[in-house]
């Protein structure tokens, strides 16, 4: 009669380190490195779903596509470092004016987007002036006040749209239409 007995208690430390390591990789992936928020490949799941409920429901999804104004200047007169910290403090402002239903992205640079479910017209037109507000607010920043204006462009999906890139499209086309109208 012969018993072997071995400790994989380090093994399993391991493993369970190593599943947690994976799991905030997965995290990080679908997240803005600067501002936390959702980037582009998170925001394609809850823009599909937001989609097919709308097809189901006959409800609409809005997204409005953000571009900011004079960032560039901010980044060349204060810095990188101040630029950043801008772009931080207009993704909190962005989260705090939408609903907990919504989802605010950062597709890169200065642009974001916020996906609207569930939206009309009517709350799309009463959420844009928040929006406008709220990242035209003055921001201080390292000790110096810096603003950024905004162009917005908003495309609405209609009965049965199931492609998310065309209704991000169309909101950046109505964003630069906005913003040569300036």
């Amino acid at each position: 009669f012969a018993v072997s007995a071995q400790d994989i208690s380090e093994r399993r430390r391991a493993e369970l380190e190593l599943q947690a390591q994976t799991e905030a990789l997965a995290a990080q992936a679908g997240r803005d490195p600067l501002t936390g928020l959702a980037n582009r490949a998170l925001l394609e799941a809850p823009l599909r779903a937001s989609l097919a409920r709308g097809a189901r429901t006959g409800g609409s999804t809005a997204i409005l596509f953000l571009d900011l104004d004079g960032f560039k200047e901010v980044n060349d007169r204060y810095g990188h470092a101040v630029g950043d910290d801008v772009l931080r403090g207009v993704a909190e402002q962005l989260v705090g004016v939408v609903r907990p239903s919504d989802t605010v992205a950062r597709l890169g640079g200065d642009e974001f987007v916020v996906l609207v479910e569930s939206a009309t017209p009517a709350a799309v037109a009463a959420l844009l002036p928040r929006i406008q507000s709220a990242v035209t607010r003055p921001l201080l920043v390292a000790g110096c006040q810096s603003s950024v204006g905004v162009s917005v462009g908003v495309a609405i999906s209609q009965q049965g749209e199931h492609d998310p890139a065309a209704l991000i499209d169309a909101a950046d086309k109505q964003m630069y239409a906005a913003k040569r109208a300036r």
